[in-house]
């Protein structure tokens, strides 16, 4: 049988950086390490809308990263 073990977790924020020459969106990405296994998707939304007041690019998008070992047990 299987077992899954957490690992670690991180916070990918994209934002809209203006737009390309053929007028699709440009975007940056910044990850964030060491995320807190319990912390909520409200939780990670709020720091991530706290951090984009601190740029001047559009937040557009927050997502969550968890990788986990797989091992026998």
């Amino acid at each position: 049988m299987a077992e899954a073990i957490w690992n670690e977790s991180s916070m990918k924020i994209m934002f809209q950086n203006g737009l390309k020459e053929n007028g699709d969106p440009n975007y940056i990405t910044k990850t964030f390490k060491n995320v807190k296994q319990t912390a909520t998707p409200e939780q990670m939304l709020v720091v991530a809308t706290g951090l984009a007041t601190l740029v001047s690019y559009t937040l557009y998008s927050v997502e969550r990263n968890d990788t986990t070992d797989i091992i026998e047990s």
